[in-house]
């Protein structure tokens, strides 16, 4: 029970005792009774009794209002206890799915990331093949020769760029063009293979970009860089990712 309960309990009790006892003090004087008959006596002892009975009846319905109210304030404090606990709950829903949307992202961010770098390094060494093979414009043309300085034919250059890069190409244009893998014109990229021809494959060119191509052209003009439509490609092929 309450301590507010009890409170309201002690005073329908405390005052009870007061009108009881104030009666009882009333019948008396000096030791003398008041009453010469049991008739007022009675009459007052009804009119306590009546009294107390109204006084606890009002206790009693005060103690009820004051209980339903305690019961209603209890169910209130559930009631927000439990909205309380469902918006801790969906809070921590909507931070779980935060979280989980965070660490996708984190791991699509570092996925693009290795995509673009793994990119970049294909493209560096593509670039790395052209620059080599730039390095050897002006040197001599000799037919069956595979030195980039003394001298070197279309395919004997071609095969000697690719060595330095630790590719092992054929010897000759034919078989390059046909080991090699093969693209579209319009999918050409720096550092791959042109090759030409009427019918077969006899000559063969290193892609360098911006339309050019460098290659062992003849004895006349060496190593040097032309256009690569300066003949219609027979073929485009590739020995590189």
């Amino acid at each position: 029970m309450s301590n507010k309960i009890k409170a309201i309990l002690m005073a329908a009790a405390v005052s009870s005792m007061v009108l009881t006892q104030g009666v009882s003090a009333a019948q008396f004087d000096d030791g003398e009774q008041i009453f010469t008959d049991g008739t007022e006596s009675s009459d007052a002892t009804g009119s306590v009794s009546a009294l107390a009975s109204a006084l606890a009846k009002q206790t009693e319905e005060e103690t009820q209002k004051f209980v339903e109210k305690e019961e209603e304030a209890a169910q209130i404090r559930e009631e927000r206890r439990v909205e309380k606990a469902e918006k801790a709950s969906e809070q921590a829903e909507q931070d779980k799915t935060a979280a989980l949307e965070a660490i996708q992202q984190t791991v699509e961010d570092a996925r693009k990331k290795a995509e673009e770098e793994a990119e970049a390094q294909r493209v560096a060494k593509r670039q790395a093949v052209v620059d080599f093979a730039l390095q050897f414009e002006g040197n001599p043309y000799v037919y069956g020769g595979t030195s980039l300085t003394n001298g070197a034919d279309c395919s004997g250059f071609v095969m000697s760029v690719f060595a330095n890069f630790g590719y092992s190409l054929p010897r000759v244009a034919a078989d390059q063009c046909a080991a090699s893998t093969k693209k579209d014109i319009s999918q050409i990229e720096p550092g791959d293979l042109v090759f030409y021809g009427n019918g077969y494959v006899d000559h063969v060119a290193l892609y360098i970009g911006d339309g050019k191509i460098i290659h062992a052209s003849g004895a006349a003009t060496g190593i040097k860089i032309s256009n690569y439509d300066y003949e219609q490609p027979a073929a485009i092929g590739t020995f590189m990712e």
